[in-house]
């Protein structure tokens, strides 16, 4: 019995607590070399690299202001969005199988993502600024123009790498039975470069990087959405989001950068799980560098309208087509 308590709860806790505080500090750690990547593109110096903690934890201190027009949906959601995003982590693959790894497990991460935009949305509104409506109402737009694509090329991959037999269908631990490259076809390899790019300006579109920094857009509409954010509470959003930015691209290197460097240590257990998660953050932060960094040194800013259309008119067929030249062997 008192093994059984161990294995089926204070195991899982303790991961999760370990793996939260990890997260959060790998995402503030990111989020400080990238700030100075990009100042070094642009030639500048730019800040150190744990300025972003050290931002969290002066906001954290911080008397909080509270608008006269807000009402207590402002206040709940920076809390609401943060847990959402820390029940988020134990269904996210980082290099090892998920936590809480489940069938159908896939639903219940694409629920959660979505989730945090929808409390962000939801506090911007409650704040009553105008600014912070017009992001929100631009934060809405993009949230149903980009999911579309990411969800059917994630139901496709799934159901396909269900065909070569997995241990429990359409959940994120499928990515470390097998890979979308497995499949082996030379329609399933174009088909997973289109999706590969499909993922890419999702992710871009997720963390907001670039042609897609619109909802916050801090030079036309004073950060948005966090416009009268402020102490604690804004310290808990920058987190948040930070923490989402490791999640997102983790989603993508699980689907296609899933491989591990445990196995050539012959390393098992927990040794195994530490040296993946550290090799899957370096990925994380590989690909970030180039779909955040490098995006959001050399692009600017599209119009709202500009961006939905992309979305719609642009990646939506791409997943579409990945999608029925990944399934085309099972489908013919």
């Amino acid at each position: 019995m008192e093994m059984d308590v161990m294995t089926n709860i204070v195991y899982p806790v303790a991961g999760l607590i370990g793996l939260y505080a990890f997260v959060s500090l790998a995402s503030l750690l990111w989020e400080g070399i990238d700030r100075k990547l990009v100042a070094r593109m642009q030639r500048r110096v730019g800040p150190p690299l744990l300025q972003p903690v050290y931002d969290f934890l002066k906001l954290a201190s911080k008397e909080t202001i509270i608008p006269n027009t807000a009402n207590y949906m402002f206040r709940a959601a920076p809390v609401l969005a943060l847990a959402t995003v820390i029940a988020l982590l134990p269904y996210t693959p980082m290099g090892f199988e998920p936590i809480l790894s489940s069938r159908g497990d896939v639903i219940v991460f694409i629920y959660l993502l979505t989730l945090i935009c929808f409390f962000k949305i939801l506090g911007a509104i409650s704040s009553g600024s105008p600014y912070a409506k017009i992001g929100a109402a631009r934060e809405a737009a993009i949230l149903v123009s980009r999911e579309p694509a990411m969800m059917l090329a994630i139901f496709a991959i799934m159901w396909r790498l269900g065909k070569l037999g997995v241990e429990k269908p359409f959940s994120m631990g499928v990515f470390y039975q097998h890979n979308i490259w497995e499949i082996g076809t030379p329609l399933s390899f174009v088909g997973a470069v289109i999706l590969l790019y499909v993922f890419v300006i999702w992710l871009v579109s997720e963390i907001e990087a670039g042609y897609f920094n619109i909802p916050d857009a801090e030079e036309e509409i004073a950060e948005g959405a966090l416009a009268e954010y402020s102490g604690r509470y804004l310290a808990l959003l920058k987190l948040t989001k930070a923490l989402k930015t490791y999640i997102a691209a983790s989603l993508v290197v699980s689907i296609f950068f899933p491989w591990g460097i445990a196995s050539y240590f012959n390393l098992s257990g927990l040794s195994a799980d530490i040296v993946n998660l550290l090799f899957h953050t370096l990925k994380v932060f590989i690909l970030l560098f180039a779909v955040q960094s490098v995006f959001r040194a050399t692009t600017g800013r599209l119009r709202i309208t500009q961006a939905v259309e992309l979305l719609w008119k642009n990646v939506l067929p791409a997943s579409i087509i990945g999608t029925l030249l990944i399934a085309m062997e099972v489908i013919m």
